[in-house]
C-alpha cells in the first residue's frame, strides 16, 4: 500500500529537509524518481513482464549499473520507498495518543500512510492497479505486506501489553492488510474522475468499522 511517489516528497518532509532534494547522505531523488517514471511508462505501454531493466535503464538515461544502486530488482521499482514509508508509520504509531481507541488509532494511520500528494492520483492508481494485479509480482508483494503487518502488529501488541506474536497482534494486522487491499480494490473500480484521494480516505475509515 504504498504512498508517496519516489522523488515526491509530502509537505512534512519538505518541512523537515528544509526544500532540499535529499536528506544528508542519502543519493539524490531525481534518479530514483526519473527511474520510477521511466519504468511505470513502460509497464503501461508494454506490460510488466515485456519489460526488462534494460529498457529501464535505456528510458531513464542511465546505465543497469545505476539503476542498481537505487533498485535491487524490477520488481522493487513500483513499490518505491516503502520500507522508509514503513518506518514513517511507526514514527507515527508513536505520536497518536493512548487514550485514542485502537481502531481510531488504526483509521488514522491508514489514512496516514496512505496520503499521496494529489498530482499523484494518476500515476499512484496504475501503480496499485500493477501492485495488486501483477502475478509476476506478488512473490516480491508477500515480503514487502508481512513487513507492513509487523508494524502494526507491534503497534497493537504495545498497545495491549502482548507480544508481537501473540493473537490478537496478529489478527489485527491482517485485518488491516484487507482493509487496505479491499479499500484500493474499491477505489481502482472508480471512474478515474472519481478516483480522488478523499475517495481512498473514505473507503479506508469505513472499512475499519469492522475492527469495532
Amino acid at each position: 500500500m504504498p504512498s508517496h511517489s519516489p522523488g515526491a516528497p509530502d509537505d512534512a518532509s519538505r518541512a523537515s529537509t528544509g526544500n532540499i532534494d535529499h536528506a544528508p547522505g542519502r543519493r539524490p531523488s531525481t534518479s530514483r524518481r526519473r527511474i520510477f517514471t521511466s519504468a511505470m511508462e513502460l509497464f503501461a505501454t508494454r506490460g510488466y513482464s515485456s519489460t526488462n531493466v534494460e529498457d529501464i535503464a535505456v528510458a531513464a538515461g542511465i546505465s543497469r549499473r545505476t539503476l542498481f544502486r537505487y533498485y535491487p530488482n524490477k520488481a522493487a521499482i513500483p513499490w518505491g520507498e516503502f520500507s522508509d514509508q514503513i518506518a514513517v508509520m511507526r514514527e507515527h504509531f508513536v505520536l497518536i495518543d493512548d487514550v485514542l481507541p485502537l481502531r481510531d488509532a488504526l483509521s488514522d494511520a491508514l489514512v496516514f500512510f496512505n496520503t499521496f500528494p494529489a498530482s499523484e492520483t494518476r500515476v499512484h492508481r496504475a501503480r496499485m492497479r500493477l501492485l495488486l494485479d501483477e502475478p509476476e509480482l506478488q512473490a516480491h508483494s508477500v515480503l514487502m505486506y508481512s513487513d507492513w503487518r509487523a508494524a502494526i502488529a507491534e503497534f497493537v501488541a504495545g498497545r495491549r501489553g502482548e507480544s508481537t506474536t501473540d493473537l490478537i497482534p496478529l489478527a489485527v494486522a491482517h485485518a488491516a492488510q484487507g482493509i487496505a487491499m479491499s479499500s484500493y480494490q474499491a477505489w481502482l473500480s472508480l471512474p478515474e474522475d472519481e478516483g480522488s484521494q478523499e475517495a481512498l480516505h473514505g473507503y479506508l475509515q469505513k472499512a475499519c468499522e469492522i475492527l469495532d
